[in-house]
């Protein structure tokens, strides 16, 4: 599971489906929640999660599309598998992970130290309160 800290920098309400701003070391990300906890509110720091599995990659990215989060990282290794790759990646705000198809891979043609564009869709975070250790 992929964690990145953030503070939150917006919220927006429809009904029960929230839409949550946030500020990752300087990259802005968005999240959609449904009945967001009240303990959540604009400044306070969380966790945001998401699955390696939900992470895209893309590489000359240029363009608009519907991913709401779309940053820059940088291949720090890849693990290939039979059918998967496992990539770790550095961004601004901290290691993360990807797997992806070995086929896909290949056809981005992945290196370490390449940059690449990190594609996560808003639906895919989720939330987590930040201790004070």
């Amino acid at each position: 599971m992929n964690k990145l800290t953030a503070l939150i920098t917006g919220i927006e309400q429809h009904e029960s489906l929230f839409l949550i701003d946030l500020d990752a070391s300087g990259i802005p990300l968005a999240m959609l929640l449904f009945d967001l906890n009240p303990v959540f509110k604009i400044g306070s720091r969380v966790h945001v999660l998401f699955k390696e599995s939900e992470v895209a990659l893309a590489k000359e990215l240029s363009g608009e599309m519907s991913f709401s989060n779309r940053f820059t990282a940088t291949i720090v290794a890849i693990n290939p598998g039979g059918i998967l790759a496992d990539v770790s990646l550095q961004c601004r705000a901290g290691e993360l992970a990807s797997i992806i198809t070995m086929k896909s891979a290949k056809r981005l043609e992945l290196t370490e130290k390449k940059e690449v564009t990190v594609l996560i869709k808003a639906s895919q975070l989720s939330l987590e309160g930040q201790n004070d250790d």
